[in-house]
């Protein structure tokens, strides 16, 4: 393998086992965690809030059909 492919593979190796182990993203500072909050807040406000964390679930009822008579 090359060196340059192993060093790319190691470090994605260590960034899972680091995520992994924290249970989500590794490295995020008090800056990010504000930017991120901050960015929720905008969002649930142009979108009149709601669980942004999780899919929207869509319901479309059973279309309702007229009989139709044959002459």
């Amino acid at each position: 393998m090359d060196p340059i492919q192993k060093l790319f593979l190691d470090s994605i190796c260590a960034y899972s086992t680091k995520t992994g182990a924290a249970g989500g993203l590794v490295d995020v500072g008090p800056e990010y965690q504000k930017a991120l909050a901050e960015e929720i807040t905008k969002l649930q406000r142009l979108y009149s809030g709601g669980d942004l964390s999780s899919f929207p679930e869509f319901k479309f009822p059973e279309p309702k059909f007229d009989e139709v008579s044959s002459k």
